[in-house]
Parts: C-alpha cells; sequence; structure tokens
C-alpha cells in the first residue's frame, strides 16, 4: 500500500472525504471553471421577471396603458420564458449522443460561440419577437452546459467528494440569478436604453470565459478510458490534479476500468448488440435507461431534477422581483437582491452537508416542510389586508428559498446526477436537462398568466397551485430517493439489482457493513486461537 499526502487511493473511503477534499484545490477550480458556463441558466431563468420590472424595457417591449404606464401582456411574457426550455429540449436530443461519441470538451466552445450569437441577438432586438429568437438560441447553449457540466464533474471527481463538488452545480445557478438580480438593481438607476442593455450585455462575459480556457480544459478521463485512450486519460488526470506522484493516476485510471468492467458484467455488453434506431437515430442508451435493470434509476434521477419544478421554484426564483412589484412592495429590487443573498449562502452551506447529513435526509423531510409554507402563502393571499399580507408573503418566501436551498435546491442536483450507472450517465443526464426544461417550459409559460395583472392576478394564492404538485414531489421522493452519501457507484448497482426499495439503501448498507466487521473479527478471533494453539 502506498500513501499519496498519507491516503491510501486505491480503496474508496468515505471516512477519508476531508482529508482528501485539501488536495483537492486545483480539481475545485476545474470544477468551478466548467460550472460557469450553468450560471448562464441562472441568469436566464430570472432575466424574464428581472428584465420585465426595468421601465425601460417595458417601454421597448411593452404596450401603453390607460394610466400612461408600460406592461409586457403576459403571452410575450410566457413566451420568452418558455423559449429557452424549449430549444434546451430539442438541442439535448441531438447534442447527448454526440458527447457519448465525441466526448465532452469540444460542446464548451460550440456552446459558448452559440451563447454568443443569442445574446447579441437579444441585445440588438427591435422587437419582441427578436429578443424571443434570442433567448431561444440562448437556449441552446444553456442546455448543453446544463448536460456537460455535471456529468464532468460527477465522471472526474473522486467518489468520496462526489456530492461535495456536485453542489457547484446548483451553486452555479443560484449565482447566475443572483448576479443578474444586482447587475438589474444597479441598471435601475440608469435612464435610457442602458438601463436594460446593461443586464443583457453582462452575458457575454460566462461564453468569454469558457471560450479562454477552452485550449487548456482537459477530456473527462472516465471517457478516455471507456475509449481505451489510457495514456491520454493519464495525462487529462495530470493536468486536472497536479499531483506529482504517478502512482495516482494509475490508481484512478484502474479504478475507472474496473467500474467501467463491473458495470460490463452486470448489464452486458451494450456495444456487442445491433442498436436500436428512430428515424435513423441510434437510441440504444436511451432505451436502455428505460429497461428493466435501469428503468427505476432513471426515473429516480428525472423526478429529483424535476421535483424542484413542481414545489415551486420557478415562481419564487424566477419571479421574485416582478411579484414583489406587483403585491405593493415599495423596494422590490432591494427585497430581491436580499433574497438572493440568502439563496447564495444557502447553497453554499449545502456543499458540507451533503456529505455530513447525506442526500436522503437533506431532501425528503424539507419538501414536506416547503409545502407547509406554501399552504401559508395561499392562505395569506386570501386575506383582505393586501399590505400586511404583503409582508407575511416576503418573509415566508425568504425562509422558504433558505430551505430549498439547502435542500432539493443543491442537493437534488447531486442526487440525480450519480443516481445513473457510469455507463448511462451521460444519456441519463441529457433525459435530466430534457425533463427539467420540460418542467420549466410549463411552469415559465404558466406561472406569468398566473401572477400578470390582466391574467389570473392570484397573487399569494398561487401558493395553493404550487402546494398541490409540492405534495406530489414529497410523496414520490419518499419511495424513490436513495441515501447515495459514501456509496460507490458498485454498491448503488448492486443494491438496485438487488431489488432493495431505494429508502431502505442506508439501512442494508449498514446491516452488511456490521455483519462484514463481524465476520472479520470472528475470523480473526479464530486465526489468533489457532496460533495460540500451536505455540
Amino acid at each position: 500500500m502506498h500513501l499519496i499526502h498519507g491516503i491510501d487511493y486505491s480503496v474508496v473511503n468515505p471516512d477519508n472525504k476531508w482529508k482528501i477534499l485539501r488536495s483537492q484545490s486545483r480539481f475545485a477550480l476545474w470544477a468551478l471553471l466548467i460550472s460557469s458556463g450553468v450560471v448562464m441558466q441562472g441568469f436566464d431563468i430570472v432575466a424574464g421577471g428581472q428584465l420585465a420590472a426595468l421601465p425601460a424595457f417595458r417601454e421597448k417591449f411593452g404596450v401603453l396603458q390607460d394610466d400612461g404606464s408600460y406592461l409586457i401582456p403576459a403571452h410575450i411574457l410566457s413566451a420568452w420564458n418558455s423559449i429557452a426550455p424549449a430549444t434546451e429540449i430539442v438541442i439535448t436530443f441531438i447534442f447527448a449522443p454526440l458527447i457519448e461519441k465525441f466526448g465532452r470538451k469540444w460542446g464548451i466552445l460550440a456552446s459558448s460561440l452559440i451563447s454568443v450569437a443569442g445574446v447579441l441577438l437579444q441585445q440588438l432586438a427591435p422587437d419582441w419577437r427578436m429578443h424571443l429568437a434570442g433567448r431561444g438560441v440562448n437556449g441552446i447553449a444553456i442546455g448543453m452546459m446544463f448536460t456537460i457540466s455535471p456529468l464532468w464533474i460527477g465522471e472526474t471527481c473522486r467518489p468520496e467528494l462526489r456530492g461535495f463538488f456536485l453542489c457547484f452545480f446548483n451553486t452555479s445557478i443560484v449565482f447566475g440569478q443572483f448576479a443578474i438580480v444586482v447587475v438589474c438593481q444597479g441598471s435601475s438607476q440608469i435612464s435610457g436604453q442602458w438601463q436594460w442593455w446593461l443586464p443583457v450585455v453582462a452575458m457575454y462575459f460566462f461564453p468569454f470565459i469558457l471560450t479562454i480556457i477552452w485550449p487548456f480544459f482537459p477530456e473527462s478521463p472516465y471517457w478516455l478510458v471507456r475509449r481505451g485512450r489510457r495514456i491520454e486519460a493519464k495525462k487529462a488526470l495530470q493536468r486536472i490534479y497536479g499531483f506529482k506522484e504517478e502512482e495516482y493516476y494509475e490508481i484512478e485510471v484502474s479504478r475507472m476500468e474496473e467500474e467501467i468492467r463491473l458495470t460490463g458484467d452486470l448489464h452486458g455488453n451494450i456495444d456487442a448488440r445491433p442498436p436500436r434506431r428512430v428515424l435513423g437515430i441510434n437510441v440504444e442508451l436511451e432505451a436502455e435507461c428505460f429497461d428493466a435493470t435501469n428503468r427505476k434509476r432513471t426515473l429516480t434521477a428525472i423526478f429529483a431534477a424535476s421535483a424542484q419544478q413542481m414545489i415551486g421554484a420557478t415562481f419564487v426564483i424566477g419571479y421574485a422581483t416582478y411579484f414583489f412589484e406587483l403585491i405593493g412592495i415599495q423596494n422590490y429590487f432591494g427585497a430581491s437582491v436580499a433574497l438572493y443573498v440568502v439563496m447564495l449562502v444557502a447553497s453554499m452551506s449545502a456543499f458540507p452537508l451533503t456529505e455530513i447529513y447525506g442526500r436522503r435526509f437533506l431532501i425528503v423531510g424539507p419538501q414536506f416542510m416547503l409545502c407547509f409554507m406554501l399552504l401559508i402563502i395561499g392562505i395569506l393571499g386570501c386575506v383582505p389586508d393586501k399590505t400586511k399580507a404583503s409582508w407575511g408573503i416576503v418573509a415566508l418566501l425568504y425562509v422558504w428559498a433558505l430551505i430549498y436551498q439547502l435542500s432539493i435546491g443543491a442537493t437534488g442536483f447531486v442526487l440525480a446526477s450519480e443516481i445513473a450507472t457510469m455507463r448511462l450517465r451521460a444519456t441519463t443526464q441529457g433525459l435530466i436537462t430534457i425533463t427539467n426544461s420540460a418542467w420549466g417550459l410549463i411552469m415559465q409559460f404558466t406561472v406569468p398568466y398566473m401572477i400578470n395583472p390582466d391574467a389570473g392576478n392570484l397573487g399569494g394564492k398561487v401558493g395553493f397551485i404550487f402546494l398541490g404538485t409540492g405534495l406530489i414531489a414529497g410523496i414520490g421522493g419518499w419511495y424513490l430517493f436513495p441515501e447515495t452519501k459514501g456509496l460507490s457507484f458498485e454498491k448503488l448497482d448492486e443494491l438496485y439489482a438487488m431489488k432493495v426499495p431505494p429508502r431502505f439503501f442506508k439501512k442494508v448498507v449498514e446491516e452488511t457493513t456490521g455483519r462484514n466487521n463481524a465476520a472479520g473479527l470472528v475470523d480473526t478471533a479464530k486465526e489468533e486461537g489457532a496460533g495460540v494453539e500451536h505455540v
């Protein structure tokens, strides 16, 4: 046994996670850089509500009202906010098989260039239709990075710290949401065209960063190992970690090869089968995701990501500023900035919590707490005194956002990104992107109709709607979500193959570990007894 930095990397040992973390600064930088692409989605989720609250933007694209003010009709808001999720769905169907065939790295540059084109169309749009086209093009780039980022991190990091680093994904989204709120808060003090141009122009920053680092960014070592490119995988790992000890890279490549071998033994060699095609497209991997062996895992991953939308994330996060304005909060930009500060701090706090308390603990119980608060928000929406009720709703939205980011907001992506078997991770991540975008499409289309004065004008009563979908998410999570903290991919394969109910994974693992430890002690005692007798 050769120790590297005082750690035996040849075994996956969750007890070593904090020791391993001390030597992961270089990997953390790469993870942070690839996650910067997901910041674009945070921008996009919130952009509709933020821009709609700017007077210059409403004057440019809105309709003049009788009182002299401008209002953007609900159908235009819905179209703007629905187009990006729609294009994400379409591009992911095309893109997911391509990154499986050609690797992850090329998609980073492609998404950056597409994003620049989309932002340029939004900035120079003479009318709402051109702005719509720009948001759709940018949605293509978002869908690509939404698939690549968690996939690359999950494939490359050590299993002991998978949950910790996958939290980068959600925090990047929250940072994007926070950043555009701050930019809009600053631009609201400007008059004229730059009041709404500034938030749009700020979106150039993220594709610029990705384009600059792209020549130096390492390909996924796991993908290289799967392709039999062992030497290139070691070079990629060396660039990622920068360790001087060559033994580390041999250990990591061997670990990946063993995971691939075990997955092949359990599920068979998919590459040897004739591919299934639909309209000429190879859908073999997608079909395998829904076969009897993998169906529950695929549905669990999809449900973990969907639960975020079902419990009201789009309403609270995407339309906070606009909603605060509609319910009569005077300093609505200040209130929304404070809200996003709370969410950003909570999301960062989830980094260690996912590895300390686990995934299931941080998701299942808090989901029902979020549902209870949605119920109270709905009740407050029925109170005749709108002023007092509005402040009560604001206070509850702050608490809701705090709990959400500590639970399903951060940990939902972690669970969704690690639940699939290794061979199907890219395909499953694509399905997660598609499903998440489909929910986003539904919510982004319907929320403006729920809250806009020229449509539903529900105010706080919208809490009742998300209470219904949130309860479905909570009950489904109780049955579907396993505890994956500290489990290797091989162990997850084994537990699903044994048909253990996901909610009992932790109990079964603890019982198995206890029996193995007891058996080990008995064997040791027998050996010592035999030694004494021999003497």
